[in-house]
């Protein structure tokens, strides 16, 4: 059985006004996790020391197909339970924005 490894992403539905130092971001009011394999957490890891980022918007996913869209499905799924509790009215946003929280930064 593989060991598995719990990386945490925040997920919005609009970006947090950011600094041109800083660029975009999303707020971290909503967070959700997501149980990884030993394979999966070490290529999130080589995924985000590579490029210094890890999201949904502006990281390079070529290659890693599977794991953006295993992390890509539960943002989307995570993001709608969210809205559907506090406010329905955004429900299926168009845009699902996720990045890489800090925690999980630290945890690298």
């Amino acid at each position: 059985m593989d060991v598995m490894e719990k990386a945490i992403f925040y997920v919005d539905f609009c970006y947090e006004a950011g600094s041109d130092e800083y660029g975009c971001n999303v707020s971290g009011r909503y967070q959700f996790g997501l149980e990884l394999t030993d394979e999966e957490y070490e290529e999130l890891y080589q995924i985000w020391y590579d490029q210094n980022e890890l999201n949904s918007w502006s990281t390079e996913w070529d290659g890693h197909e599977p794991l953006y869209q295993k992390i890509n499905g539960a943002a989307v799924y995570a993001l709608d339970k969210y809205l559907e509790q506090e406010n329905p009215v955004y429900r299926n946003p168009s845009d699902v924005l996720w990045e890489l929280s800090q925690e999980t930064k630290t945890a690298f």
